[in-house]
Order: C-alpha cells, then structure tokens, then sequence
C-alpha cells in the first residue's frame, strides 16, 4: 500500500510502509505529520496512523484527533461519525455539511458506470464532429490521386484522430481536471490523494484510455464491476480516479 505525506506545503510519495517508517527513524517524518493512503477518509498525523487502522485517529499520547479541527481530543470528548471522530466544538458544522450532501474531510465520492458512460457519449459526440471534419479536410486535399495515396491518406486520418482524441483528453484534463463531456457531468480526474493530474499523467492516461477501447471497450466496463472506487482500466494503469465534483 502506497504512503503520501506533507512536507511544509508540498505533498510528498507515493512510499511504501517500509519507506516511510524509515523516513521517520531519520526524523523526516514526525508524529505530528500528516500522513494519507487509499481508504483512510482524512490525512492523519503519523503517529495516529500507525496505531489506528486509518479512521479512527489515535495519537501516539492516546489522543483521539477530530476530522474538522485537527486538534487531540479524548474519546468521551469526541463523537463518531463513520470512520471519522469529530469534537463537539465541529459536530454542528460537520452535521449540516452532511445533511448538505457534502463530503467527510478527505473522502471522495467516486463517480459510477452510468454516469461515466454519460460524460464518455457526451466526449464522443464532440470529438465525432472534430474528427468528421477532418477526415472531411483530408479526404478532399487527397481526392484524385492514386491508390497508394488514397490509402496513404486513410491511414494519415486514423492517425490524426488518433492525436485529436489524446490531446483533446491530455489539454482538458491536464489544465481544468475534466473533459468537457466530465465538466458536463459534473465529475473529475484526479490521483488517489485527490490532487490534480499533470499533463504528464494525463497524456499517459489518454493513451491507457485508448487501450480499454480497442480491447472490446473491455477497460471501460471494468468500472461497472469496481464496487467501491469504480475504477475503469486507465484508471488502474495511472492510478488515478473519477469523482464527483462539489
């Protein structure tokens, strides 16, 4: 399992268990820092991590850390929520935030099939009237010519919309989270912690997208069996996620 953890502003990782207890023999890492992996519902200081289970937030000084403050509270002083303990002082505004339909710190709400395969029609559609005239632009600039040119220009069209879709997906996601299908559908990509993807990754997952289509869209339905996370193929393969947006 995967560590991340906070270093001034910056988040740092992924490091294994082994990694990241090392980290703090060397004092890298202390009790008070703010440690994550996948499962836990909110960043947890190291000490609380490592004696708890990833909820429940003991501290190393038998301390019990509210979700909302932060702060060390003991356990007739904090109420349970779920996985997440939470002092009086933040039980109201953590209350409403529910009722709201909002999420527990740190947890993500992880978009479903259907709703992906909304937000994938919606891409298609755009991406269809690109590629048309393209495939429109390049069949007129090659009409009248040979058969190898013919067949040379049918393959240079599959090639162009082959890139049209990648940087399509790699721009949109890399700059605002989300292809305009996602923005539509209210979802978007990011890494398991929750941050942003760089263009980096989501180039690399544009081209993982591409391979869940030509394997019978086989990547894609994989999300439907991902009870918990919903992840699809490309997901999997970049480590990344689909979550509702707030």
């Amino acid at each position: 399992m995967s560590w991340y953890y906070a270093e001034g502003q910056e988040q740092k990782g992924p490091v294994d268990e082994a990694e990241l207890k090392n980290l703090a023999s060397q004092g890298v890492v202390t009790n008070e820092t703010l440690v994550w992996k996948e499962g836990m519902a909110n960043w947890t200081p190291y000490a609380g991590a490592m004696a708890g289970d990833g909820g429940a937030v003991a501290t190393a000084g038998g301390g019990i850390v509210c979700a909302e403050c932060g702060n060390q509270f003991t356990l007739d002083q904090v109420v349970r929520f779920g996985e997440a303990y939470v002092c009086a002082g933040c039980k109201p505004t953590f209350v409403q935030r529910m009722q709201e339909g909002g999420m527990v710190a740190g947890a993500m709400d992880y978009a479903g099939f259907w709703i992906r395969f909304g937000a994938k029609f919606v891409d298609g559609l755009i991406l269809f009237v690109v590629n048309m005239a393209a495939t429109m632009v390049s069949g007129m600039a090659a009409r009248g010519g040979s058969q190898e040119e013919m067949m040379a220009a049918q393959l240079g069209i599959v090639a162009a919309q082959i890139c049209i879709n990648v940087f399509y997906t790699t721009f949109f996601v890399g700059k605002f989270g989300a292809t305009p299908g996602k923005m539509a559908c209210k979802l978007k990509v990011v890494r398991a912690d929750g941050s942003k993807l760089t263009y980096g990754r989501a180039f690399g997952r544009a081209w993982a997208e591409f391979l869940s289509g030509i394997i019978c869209y086989i990547g894609y339905l994989m999300a439907a069996f991902d009870k918990e996370e919903h992840k699809a193929l490309h997901d999997r393969v970049c480590d990344t996620r689909v979550i509702r947006a707030n």
